[in-house]
Protein backbone atom coordinates (compact mmCIF):
# COMPACT_ATOMS: atom_id res chain seq x y z
CA UNK A 1 0.00 0.00 0.00
CA UNK A 2 3.11 2.15 0.99
CA UNK A 3 4.82 2.07 -2.47
CA UNK A 4 1.24 2.26 -4.38
CA UNK A 5 0.86 5.81 -2.71
CA UNK A 6 4.14 6.87 -3.05
CA UNK A 7 3.74 6.01 -7.09
CA UNK A 8 0.39 8.12 -6.90
CA UNK A 9 2.22 10.67 -5.57
CA UNK A 10 5.37 10.41 -7.41
CA UNK A 11 3.62 10.70 -10.86
CA UNK A 12 1.13 13.87 -9.28
CA UNK A 13 4.36 15.69 -8.80
CA UNK A 14 5.91 15.31 -12.27
CA UNK A 15 2.80 16.12 -14.05
CA UNK A 16 2.97 19.29 -11.89
CA UNK A 17 6.57 19.72 -12.82
CA UNK A 18 6.38 18.54 -16.51
CA UNK A 19 2.78 19.92 -17.94
CA UNK A 20 4.26 19.87 -21.54
CA UNK A 21 4.12 15.67 -21.12
CA UNK A 22 0.71 15.74 -20.43
CA UNK A 23 0.22 18.49 -23.36
CA UNK A 24 1.29 15.74 -25.66
CA UNK A 25 -0.53 13.19 -24.64
CA UNK A 26 -3.69 15.16 -24.97
CA UNK A 27 -2.63 16.70 -28.49
CA UNK A 28 -1.95 12.85 -29.64
CA UNK A 29 -5.06 11.89 -28.19
CA UNK A 30 -6.98 14.38 -30.37
CA UNK A 31 -5.42 13.16 -33.68
CA UNK A 32 -6.50 9.85 -33.01
CA UNK A 33 -9.88 11.07 -32.76
CA UNK A 34 -10.08 13.12 -35.83
CA UNK A 35 -8.11 10.45 -37.89
CA UNK A 36 -11.39 8.36 -36.72
CA UNK A 37 -13.82 10.95 -37.79
CA UNK A 38 -13.40 9.99 -41.30
CA UNK A 39 -14.25 6.31 -40.63
CA UNK A 40 -17.35 7.03 -38.78
CA UNK A 41 -18.63 9.78 -41.77
CA UNK A 42 -18.22 6.43 -44.03
CA UNK A 43 -20.08 4.37 -41.99
CA UNK A 44 -23.08 6.96 -41.43
CA UNK A 45 -22.98 7.85 -45.48
CA UNK A 46 -23.31 3.90 -46.23
CA UNK A 47 -26.26 3.33 -43.76
CA UNK A 48 -27.71 6.90 -44.92
CA UNK A 49 -27.24 4.94 -48.76
CA UNK A 50 -28.66 1.88 -47.35
CA UNK A 51 -31.34 3.51 -45.94
CA UNK A 52 -32.58 5.19 -48.68
CA UNK A 53 -32.05 2.38 -51.06
CA UNK A 54 -34.43 0.25 -49.07
CA UNK A 55 -37.31 2.96 -48.65
CA UNK A 56 -37.24 3.45 -52.82
CA UNK A 57 -38.45 -0.23 -53.17
CA UNK A 58 -42.08 0.30 -55.06
CA UNK A 59 -44.98 -1.54 -54.29
CA UNK A 60 -48.18 -2.30 -55.74
CA UNK A 61 -46.58 -1.07 -59.42
CA UNK A 62 -49.13 -0.96 -62.19
CA UNK A 63 -47.62 -0.51 -65.86
CA UNK A 64 -49.30 0.45 -69.01
CA UNK A 65 -48.38 -1.95 -71.89
CA UNK A 66 -49.15 -1.84 -75.37
CA UNK A 67 -50.00 -5.47 -76.58
CA UNK A 68 -51.41 -6.17 -80.09
CA UNK A 69 -52.72 -2.86 -80.62
CA UNK A 70 -54.12 -1.83 -77.36
CA UNK A 71 -53.60 -1.00 -73.99
CA UNK A 72 -53.17 -3.51 -71.03
CA UNK A 73 -52.65 -2.09 -67.41
CA UNK A 74 -50.15 -4.71 -65.64
CA UNK A 75 -48.95 -4.95 -61.80
CA UNK A 76 -45.49 -6.09 -62.13
CA UNK A 77 -43.55 -6.66 -58.89
CA UNK A 78 -44.63 -7.54 -55.55
CA UNK A 79 -47.87 -6.42 -54.76
CA UNK A 80 -50.45 -6.56 -52.15
CA UNK A 81 -53.51 -9.57 -52.91
CA UNK A 82 -55.94 -6.17 -52.27
CA UNK A 83 -54.58 -4.75 -55.36
CA UNK A 84 -56.36 -7.49 -57.63
CA UNK A 85 -59.64 -6.25 -56.45
CA UNK A 86 -58.52 -2.71 -57.45
CA UNK A 87 -59.94 -0.54 -60.81
CA UNK A 88 -57.89 -3.13 -63.53
CA UNK A 89 -58.44 -6.48 -62.33
CA UNK A 90 -61.36 -6.71 -60.13
CA UNK A 91 -63.92 -7.23 -63.32
CA UNK A 92 -62.28 -10.57 -63.28
CA UNK A 93 -61.18 -11.07 -59.68
CA UNK A 94 -64.36 -10.65 -58.32
CA UNK A 95 -66.13 -13.05 -60.27
CA UNK A 96 -63.54 -15.66 -59.77
CA UNK A 97 -62.96 -15.11 -56.29
CA UNK A 98 -66.92 -14.76 -55.07
CA UNK A 99 -68.18 -17.90 -57.04
CA UNK A 100 -65.35 -20.55 -56.01
CA UNK A 101 -66.28 -23.11 -53.89
CA UNK A 102 -63.54 -24.38 -50.85
CA UNK A 103 -63.34 -27.80 -49.93
CA UNK A 104 -64.78 -27.52 -46.47
CA UNK A 105 -63.02 -31.05 -45.52
CA UNK A 106 -59.86 -30.54 -47.22
CA UNK A 107 -59.06 -27.11 -45.92
CA UNK A 108 -59.84 -28.23 -42.65
CA UNK A 109 -57.16 -30.37 -43.10
CA UNK A 110 -54.90 -28.06 -44.30
CA UNK A 111 -55.59 -25.49 -41.60
CA UNK A 112 -53.17 -27.27 -39.14
CA UNK A 113 -50.58 -26.02 -41.54
CA UNK A 114 -51.34 -22.49 -42.19
CA UNK A 115 -48.24 -21.32 -39.35
CA UNK A 116 -45.48 -23.88 -40.87
CA UNK A 117 -45.22 -22.50 -44.32
CA UNK A 118 -44.40 -19.41 -46.56
CA UNK A 119 -45.85 -19.09 -49.81
CA UNK A 120 -44.17 -16.87 -53.04
CA UNK A 121 -47.20 -16.67 -55.73
CA UNK A 122 -45.75 -15.34 -59.50
CA UNK A 123 -48.53 -13.76 -61.66
CA UNK A 124 -49.48 -12.17 -64.67
CA UNK A 125 -52.61 -10.57 -64.60
CA UNK A 126 -52.70 -10.75 -68.25
CA UNK A 127 -52.84 -14.63 -67.72
CA UNK A 128 -55.93 -16.66 -68.14
CA UNK A 129 -54.37 -19.34 -65.14
CA UNK A 130 -53.78 -16.56 -63.44
CA UNK A 131 -56.66 -15.16 -63.13
CA UNK A 132 -58.37 -18.55 -62.77
CA UNK A 133 -56.17 -19.89 -59.66
CA UNK A 134 -55.02 -17.22 -58.00
CA UNK A 135 -58.32 -16.06 -56.50
CA UNK A 136 -59.44 -19.59 -55.50
CA UNK A 137 -55.99 -19.70 -53.88
CA UNK A 138 -56.63 -16.57 -52.31
CA UNK A 139 -60.01 -17.72 -51.01
CA UNK A 140 -58.50 -20.88 -49.82
CA UNK A 141 -56.05 -19.42 -47.53
CA UNK A 142 -58.38 -16.77 -46.04
CA UNK A 143 -60.25 -19.93 -45.22
CA UNK A 144 -57.72 -21.59 -43.76
CA UNK A 145 -56.47 -18.48 -41.65
CA UNK A 146 -53.13 -18.31 -43.45
CA UNK A 147 -51.18 -15.39 -42.44
CA UNK A 148 -51.04 -12.58 -44.86
CA UNK A 149 -47.50 -12.43 -43.90
CA UNK A 150 -46.33 -15.75 -44.87
CA UNK A 151 -47.47 -15.13 -48.78
CA UNK A 152 -45.67 -12.85 -51.11
CA UNK A 153 -47.15 -12.38 -54.26
CA UNK A 154 -45.30 -10.99 -57.60
CA UNK A 155 -46.83 -10.07 -60.91
CA UNK A 156 -44.72 -10.58 -64.22
CA UNK A 157 -44.87 -8.96 -67.15
CA UNK A 158 -45.25 -11.28 -70.62
CA UNK A 159 -41.46 -12.20 -70.79
CA UNK A 160 -41.96 -13.40 -67.40
CA UNK A 161 -40.25 -10.77 -65.37
CA UNK A 162 -40.31 -8.55 -62.62
CA UNK A 163 -38.50 -5.15 -61.47
CA UNK A 164 -36.20 -6.46 -59.27
CA UNK A 165 -36.14 -9.76 -60.07
CA UNK A 166 -37.46 -12.19 -57.72
CA UNK A 167 -38.40 -14.78 -59.77
CA UNK A 168 -34.69 -14.92 -60.89
CA UNK A 169 -33.14 -18.64 -59.97
CA UNK A 170 -36.58 -19.80 -59.05
CA UNK A 171 -36.90 -21.75 -62.60
CA UNK A 172 -40.31 -19.38 -63.11
CA UNK A 173 -41.47 -20.61 -66.57
CA UNK A 174 -44.74 -20.34 -66.65
CA UNK A 175 -47.84 -18.71 -64.64
CA UNK A 176 -48.70 -19.32 -61.85
CA UNK A 177 -45.94 -20.85 -60.15
CA UNK A 178 -47.01 -21.24 -56.73
CA UNK A 179 -44.07 -21.78 -54.38
CA UNK A 180 -44.40 -23.58 -50.77
CA UNK A 181 -41.06 -23.29 -48.66
CA UNK A 182 -40.32 -24.88 -45.16
CA UNK A 183 -37.32 -22.40 -43.69
CA UNK A 184 -36.40 -21.14 -46.98
CA UNK A 185 -36.19 -24.43 -48.67
CA UNK A 186 -38.66 -25.44 -51.25
CA UNK A 187 -40.72 -28.51 -50.80
CA UNK A 188 -42.83 -28.22 -53.71
CA UNK A 189 -44.83 -25.88 -56.59
CA UNK A 190 -47.80 -25.38 -58.50
CA UNK A 191 -47.54 -24.41 -61.89
CA UNK A 192 -50.20 -23.23 -64.01
CA UNK A 193 -52.53 -25.53 -62.53
CA UNK A 194 -53.65 -28.14 -59.68
CA UNK A 195 -52.03 -31.54 -61.15
CA UNK A 196 -54.56 -33.28 -58.79
CA UNK A 197 -57.45 -31.22 -60.29
CA UNK A 198 -57.96 -29.23 -57.00
CA UNK A 199 -55.88 -26.32 -55.27
CA UNK A 200 -56.83 -28.00 -51.66
CA UNK A 201 -55.53 -31.71 -52.76
CA UNK A 202 -52.45 -30.44 -54.34
CA UNK A 203 -51.47 -27.82 -51.13
CA UNK A 204 -52.46 -30.98 -49.00
CA UNK A 205 -50.43 -33.16 -50.56
CA UNK A 206 -47.26 -30.34 -50.10
CA UNK A 207 -48.06 -29.51 -47.17
CA UNK A 208 -47.93 -33.42 -45.51
CA UNK A 209 -44.47 -33.58 -47.85
CA UNK A 210 -45.76 -35.68 -49.85
CA UNK A 211 -46.16 -33.48 -53.42
CA UNK A 212 -47.73 -34.37 -56.65
CA UNK A 213 -45.02 -33.96 -59.56
CA UNK A 214 -46.01 -29.97 -61.42
CA UNK A 215 -46.44 -29.22 -64.35
CA UNK A 216 -43.87 -28.94 -66.88
CA UNK A 217 -41.94 -30.60 -64.14
CA UNK A 218 -38.25 -31.85 -65.84
CA UNK A 219 -37.44 -34.40 -63.21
Amino acid sequence: MRNWRFSISQWQENHIKNPTFNVYKIQKAKNIKMKKIPSYTLLILLSFLSTNCIQERVMNRVVKYDYNGQTEHLLVGEFDKNQLNGQYFKDWYEPEYNDYKVDEALSNQLKKYSKKYTIDVFMGTWCPDSKREVPALIKILETIKFPDGRVNFYGLNRDKKSFYGEELNKDVRYVPTIIVYEKRKEIGRIVESPVSGSLEEDLLMIFSKTPLEPNYSEK
